[in-house]
């Protein structure tokens, strides 16, 4: 018996999903290693699910195929965890209150 991935029917679409979720935090800027260890992996599990499930998934795909990827950010349901994991410009001065 071989293990063959197409067994099940959604497994293409939960990579694309994945792969999609990929790219907004990519093009938001999301801090990966950061997103990663935010409460111990538990936030980016969950925002992959409320991705998964999202509903707006084709208007999502189509504004990152146009390069509106800060458009997305008023409807996505993840918004709030993106915005938390953006990467920060490091200070440049030794004013910074660090």
């Amino acid at each position: 018996m071989s293990c063959d991935a197409r067994r099940w029917p959604l497994t293409d679409q939960v990579w694309r999903q994945f792969g999609q979720f990929d790219l907004v935090m990519e093009r938001t800027g999301v801090d990966p290693v950061f997103a990663a260890r935010k409460a111990a992996g538990t936030a980016i599990a969950q925002a992959r699910n409320t991705c998964l499930v999202c509903h707006r998934q084709k208007q999502c795909r189509f504004l990152l195929e146009q390069n509106e990827a800060d458009t997305i950010m008023a409807f996505c349901p993840n918004a709030g965890f993106f915005d938390s994991c953006r990467q920060r410009e490091p200070c440049k001065n030794s004013g910074c209150g660090v």
